[in-house]
């Protein structure tokens, strides 16, 4: 295809020969500007990487959080709770089966699991329903590649928390007189994933007709671990019913360790230890806290130290953390793990 170009020339007349030379020359012209152009553009890409090498990089799994609920793809069978008779299946929803047993393989970590960067904790779905820490010891989310030999500690990390029969870490109770009623004897127990990842991880489970003391009540637990932070949230409401008159829900922290202190941080009320007290005798810091409209005051029990919240309230919310010398901050002193506890008593 021939290109003619228009001549200024007075004449009029167009000559081909004159019109090649501009053509040429410019696009020689748009050559020397498009090399211009690209030496520009390696200068301020370099220009950008110096800027951002002042930048603290965020490790790519840093800010983030998860849920893990797993069961076997069958119904559970008393009889052979300790089977694994396949892969695990991730679930968003577990309805718990009536006689579901301790220490049953049924439902992988034999309960559902919050992690974040920092610590991930989880419940016995079972009638006990305790709750343990799982020390980390690696920023990554790794709770859903973890098998049954999480006891021992790993390049992970390790179930670093023995709870027995007492609150162990946080768990929930109400106290009617001198009795602990643990939230145990249920008709019905629904678990439900309600945030799967992201910056937070949640979880709901329903109560229905459970029993405190000579009453029935329908109770929910709200639990949420936010990415970055130490602390996760418990919610506590009675949606059906009312407590026993008098009686006061409570959480508490195992006696396996030093004797409990307090602090008080604005409105928020702690109940916490630190010293040799994890699974494998090392150091591990664990706290429990509420705001004042709670009416938070220090107990006792039997196993338990317990933080017991006011009388005849409907619902509570408080906040329970962990953290272990091993772990991914190495909460090695107590002054670190107090230096956590002050940051989210909040």
């Amino acid at each position: 295809m021939s290109v003619t170009k228009p001549d200024f020339r007075p004449s009029g007349k167009t000559d081909h020969a004159s019109t090649m030379w501009p053509l040429g020359a410019a696009l020689l012209l748009s050559a020397v500007l498009l090399v211009l152009l690209l030496l520009s553009a390696c200068g301020d890409g370099n220009a950008q990487k110096d800027t951002n090498a002042s930048v603290d990089v965020q490790d790519p799994v840093a800010g983030r959080a998860q849920v893990v609920l797993k069961t076997q793809d069958y119904a559970f069978d008393p009889l052979h709770k300790d089977s694994v008779a396949g892969a695990y299946v991730t679930r968003t929803e577990v309805e718990v089966p009536n006689g579901l047993l301790p220490q049953n393989k049924w439902v992988m970590f034999e309960g559902p699991v919050l992690e974040n960067d920092k610590i991930a904790y989880r419940f016995y779905l079972d009638s006990r329903h305790r709750f343990d820490i799982y020390g980390k010891r690696v920023p990554d989310l790794v709770m859903d590649t973890v098998g049954w030999n999480y006891h021992d500690v790993m390049d992970w990390g390790a179930d670093i928390l023995k709870v027995g029969e007492s609150l162990g870490f946080g768990s929930p109770g109400v106290l009617v007189g001198d009795s602990l009623y643990t939230l145990s004897d249920a008709r019905r127990k629904v678990v439900k994933v309600t945030s799967a990842g992201g910056d937070i991880a949640s979880l709901r489970t329903t109560f229905e007709d459970l029993k405190i003391g000579d009453q029935l009540i329908d109770l929910t637990q709200d639990w949420s671990l936010a990415a970055g932070d130490y602390g996760a949230t418990i919610k506590l409401e009675v949606t059906k019913g009312v407590l026993p008159k008098g009686a006061a829900f409570t959480t508490g922290l195992n006696k396996l360790g030093p004797l409990p202190k307090t602090m008080e941080v604005g409105n928020c009320k702690a109940l916490y230890t630190y010293g040799d007290q994890s699974f494998h005798h090392e150091n591990l810091g664990m706290a429990v806290m509420a705001d004042a409209q709670y009416f938070p005051h220090q107990g006792d029990h039997r196993l338990s130290h317990l933080l017991v919240f006011g009388a005849d309230l409907q619902q509570v919310s408080y906040k329970m953390l962990a953290g272990w010398s091993r772990g991914v901050e190495s909460i090695d002193t107590p002054e670190k793990f107090v230096a956590i506890v002050q940051n989210e008593c909040r």
